[in-house]
């Protein structure tokens, strides 16, 4: 395209555009002065064009913003009526419309774009207003004679409150207010409560009306007994969090044991019941040997024992350790009902002893245990599964669905092992692409009995950009003069089922010291992340590793 063609092309545009899109107005256009080509500018080609465009009759007026028309006006001397606008070239008046027009502001912002559509649905829009300081002026009707309109007496206190705020808070209250329990007239109800119940009385019944407490060591075990007595949701939410995360784990363990765990069990707060066996757990083996704590295992009733037995972080030397601490329990001479029962109660906790976590030697003395001779019809599947286990490759294992059970998952044993339990605490707070090591050992041989030591390394949410599987690769740290050809077996478990297995085999060497597993290729960081994943417990992974040389 030419010079002169492109003005003419681009001129014929602007011309167009500018003519269909603005006010009429009637002006008149002179003749364009012959110009070369070469000497022409974009203004005399608009010129040009503009000319052309009134002369072959394709518009018979001008359409021009309004502002133009001011503009000319002004420049004619005119306030803006008057004579026709016509001292102004025509193509001048087109860059001016241009130019004239308004611009829309221009705003940045770091936020996301929000939603600006201000229609209204037709059932309105939620709106509220500041909860804080509404629940902060309801604090002043806190034990206030204004219009209250019933009175409690706890001990020697009597409290001014109002049955609105007691009801909304409390089933417990709404049907002792109803007139199918009191006299709905009455003024005054009399509250029975433990002595160190009516001591915080006070700071429950504060809660019901601004929602705030200060909790204390003290004074928490006694609050929550209220929140449990009048199902105070809130409250007992709130005393179970300080509880587990402020006081169970600092307190000493015979009080942990006497107090928090005796309450617990009693009114099964699961929360409360991890929280203490997790405090426990580390001195299972004191608790259930040691002359000192005798009198605490032997005083544990039923439901303790079985919340005990079922815990998969507990601390012992071995699982036949376990079965003599049972028995003794069965056995004591204090609690003479308990052996009127002996085979009620190993029916009932035979299923808690995890006998394929136990060696081939201890299953042989386990058969030759008085209580198993006396119940042999009780004790034999369980022990032809544990040795059935024990036979099989680890391979086997690793597909095999009968081996996926509670009675398959490792605790944590002090007995160097074939196996370890490793335990990934917090999995939420890795980073992405962080990794961890874990260092553990093994037995090397059968005989004799010396160890291995093993490093596993754990890309807990990927390993890279590209790989965003939950990575575990197994690495050996014992400098072998000789190849060992090994078979390893990795599993991710929870506190009921063994949940993902993979198995290999590698001969390790000087050089060939790792073994990449394929655990990535069964989980991913979505099924962990995503909430309430059965991978996760209490926020922690739990592996299974189990390492035994091939025959």
């Amino acid at each position: 395209m030419s010079h002169g063609s492109f003005f003419q092309h681009d001129a014929s545009r602007l011309m167009h555009a500018v003519f269909t899109n603005y006010a009429a107005f009637s002006c008149t256009v002179p003749a364009p002065v012959a110009i070369p080509w070469r000497k022409r500018t974009r203004t005399t080609v608009l010129h040009q064009t503009c000319h052309q465009y009134i002369q072959s009759g394709k518009i018979k007026k001008f359409k021009a913003d309004p502002r133009t028309l001011g503009y000319r006006m002004m420049q004619a001397g005119q306030p803006g009526g008057g004579a026709a606008p016509n001292d102004i070239p025509p193509i001048q008046a087109l860059y001016m419309a241009a130019a004239s027009q308004l611009q829309s502001p221009i705003t940045v912002s770091a936020k996301e774009e929000e939603d600006t559509d201000e229609s209204l649905p037709p059932s309105g829009k939620d709106c509220y207003g500041n909860e804080r300081q509404t629940l902060g002026d309801m604090a002043r009707f806190f034990n206030n004679a204004l219009l209250s309109d019933i009175k409690l007496r706890v001990g020697f206190e009597c409290y001014s409150a109002h049955k609105l705020i007691l009801v909304r808070s409390s089933e417990v209250f709404e049907r002792m207010f109803s007139s199918e329990w009191t006299d709905p007239n009455k003024m005054e109800v009399e509250l029975v409560e433990e002595p160190e119940c009516c001591d915080v009385f006070e700071a429950f019944l504060k809660f019901l009306y601004s929602c705030h407490i200060v909790l204390t060591v003290e004074n928490t075990l006694p609050i929550l007994m209220l929140a449990d007595k009048y199902n105070v949701s809130d409250l007992r939410l709130v005393c179970i969090n300080f509880a587990t995360k402020s006081i169970i784990p600092k307190l000493p363990l015979k009080d942990v044991f006497h107090v928090w765990y005796q309450y617990a069990t009693k009114c099964y707060h699961h929360r409360l019941i991890t929280s203490c066996i997790a405090a426990l757990s580390p001195k299972a083996d004191d608790i259930m040997s040691l002359p000192e704590w005798n009198m605490e295992w032997l005083a544990l009733d039923v439901e303790q024992l079985t919340q005990f037995l079922k815990s998969s972080d507990l601390t012992i030397r071995n699982e036949l350790t376990l079965f003599r601490a049972l028995v003794k329990w069965i056995e004591s001479p204090k609690h003479p009902e308990r052996q009127s029962k002996q085979k009620e109660l190993l029916q009932q906790f035979i299923q808690y002893i995890r006998f394929p976590m136990m060696t081939p030697e201890q299953l042989e003395y386990l058969e030759k245990h008085r209580v198993v001779e006396q119940n042999p019809e009780m004790f034999v599947p369980y022990l032809l599964q544990a040795y059935k286990f024990n036979a099989v490759s680890l391979e086997a294992r690793s597909s095999n669905k009968d081996f996926a059970s509670s009675r398959f998952l490792l605790r944590n044993y002090t007995d160097l092992r074939w196996d370890k339990r490793i335990v990934l605490s917090g999995y939420s707070h890795f980073g992405r692409l962080s990794e961890v090591m874990p260092r553990f050992s093994t037995r090397s041989s059968s005989y004799p009995h010396t160890s291995w030591d093993w490093e596993l390394k754990i890309y807990p949410k990927g390993s890279s950009t590209n790989n965003e599987d939950f990575r575990v690769v197994l690495y050996s740290n014992v400098v072998l003069d000789l190849p060992r050809p090994m078979e390893y077996m990795i599993s991710m478990v929870n506190n009921e089922n063994v949940l993902v297995s993979v198995a290999g085999k590698k001969n390790f060497t000087k050089s060939r010291y790792t073994a990449d597993s394929d655990l990535d290729k069964k989980v991913s960081v979505d099924e962990l992340s995503s909430p309430n994943s059965r991978f996760l417990v209490n926020d922690n992974v739990v592996l299974q590793v189990m390492v035994k040389p091939l025959q």
